[in-house]
Parts: structure tokens; sequence; C-alpha cells
């Protein structure tokens, strides 16, 4: 095992630890952009490319990428023609083939937030795999199942890069839970519009309790993480 120190910034350097391997530093800290997905049937509805809003066609789903300020873009493998299409609307994307003569949702109701960032994570809670979920569009509240939970990162700060997206402030960052609606569409919402209801731990009460719960800041949750403990310096005389 070796240390390699690079300069990755003016203003301080790094130190980065091979084992044994020439990786170029850079991999080990460039969060990615692009995140493989749970292989899985999908069907893409046919206006995405300019056909009927009531033909679909089947293919595999691949992958996702945030673009920051914008919906996410999912990437699928098209069985009839043997390609990757990676630019797939939300509201495009069905886990099932809807019933005929379904009422889709639009694309402002699937994503209720755009992406926080660039960069992003995929992560699935598994003590709550494939839970009934109530997903609250404000006018209504579909029903739908966890499927899995993409998580926006700060944009390659390790790198020395300047951070401007919203995923360190707490009272703006979200996560972003997929659900899988009984429409066959998904549903892309944060923690504070679900409902999720085991069946077996969930009483009718708690259903339909809303949390009395305030929105985290970072002003109040770091005001004593952040204060300097003066005390742990010992005399102030002899400050280090």
């Amino acid at each position: 095992m070796r240390i390699v120190r690079r300069k990755t910034n003016p203003l301080h350097s790094r130190v980065f630890i091979q084992a044994g391997r020439s990786f170029p530093p850079r991999f080990f800290f460039t969060m990615p952009r692009n995140i493989n997905l749970p292989k899985a049937r999908v069907y893409i509805r046919e206006d995405m490319w300019g056909g009927s809003p009531h033909s679909f066609k089947e293919a595999w789903l691949v992958s996702v990428r945030a673009l920051r300020g914008r919906p996410f873009c999912f990437q699928v493998w098209v069985d009839d023609c043997c390609a990757c299409y990676d630019k797939v609307r939300p509201d495009c994307l069905y886990w099932k083939k809807p019933e005929e003569g379904h009422e889709p949702y639009d694309l402002v109701d699937i994503q209720m937030w755009e992406c926080l960032s660039n960069d992003i994570e995929l992560f699935h809670k598994a003590q709550l795999a494939d839970v009934p979920m109530l997903v609250n569009m404000s006018d209504e509240m579909p029903q739908g199942n966890y499927w899995f939970t993409i998580d926006c990162l700060p944009e390659k700060q390790s790198l020395g890069c300047l951070d401007v997206g919203d995923s360190d402030i707490l009272d703006e960052h979200k996560e972003m839970n997929v659900v899988r609606m009984q429409n066959g569409q998904i549903a892309i919402y944060p923690n504070n519009r679900l409902k999720w209801i085991p069946e077996s731990l969930s009483t009718e009460e708690a259903i339909k309790k809303k949390p009395n719960w305030k929105v985290a800041e970072n002003a109040v949750w770091d005001k004593e993480w952040l204060e300097q403990p003066y005390e742990l310096y010992g005399n102030l005389d002899w400050s280090y």
C-alpha cells in the first residue's frame, strides 16, 4: 500500500491511499451522476418519443441520472429495437402496464421536487421493503408500494469544487423515495409527503395521524455542535 499526495486545489492538498494499484487518484472521490438500478421489466409510454400516449414499449430498467434543477432521467433498454434510451421522463416510466383508458398523472405530480444535486446515491430501506404507502399529492392520496430511494449528495466537495446544490442544507434536503403506484406509474416523493403502512404494525388511528414535526434547520441543529468549546483548549492565555 502506498500513499500518494496530489495537489487538487490551490488552497489545499489531499492524500490518496492506493492498495497496490495505479488508478488516477480522482477516481476515489468522484461522486456518481449515474446510478445502476435494480433490473426490472418496465413499460415506456410512447409519447416520450412523439408517439401515442396510449401505446407502450416493453423495456428493461438500466439506470438513473441526476441533473440539478430538473427531473431524474431514467435509462432503459428497449426490446424491439435492442437499443438504450437514457432520457426517459419519470411520468412516462411504468413499472406495470396500465389498464386501458387510464388517466396518467402529469410530471409535476409524479416528481414533486427537482434534483437537488448532480451527484446521487441509491439505497433500499430494507425494513420497509415493498411496504404499502399513501402518496400525498395535495388533491388526492393514491396508493402504492415502496421500491427504492435516491439521495442527493454534495457536489464533488472532495475534489475542491464549490457545492452550489442544496443537499447539505437541512431544511432543503429531501430524500427521493420511489413508489410503485397502483395505476402503473412511479412517484418520486420526500418523506414528509408519504405514509408508510406496514400492515401488521399500523393502526387506523396512526394512519390518519399527521406528524407534528418541525422542519430541521441548520441554525438549530448545529448550534451547540459548531460552537467553540473553549473549555477543551485549557487556559485561553495559552491557546493552540
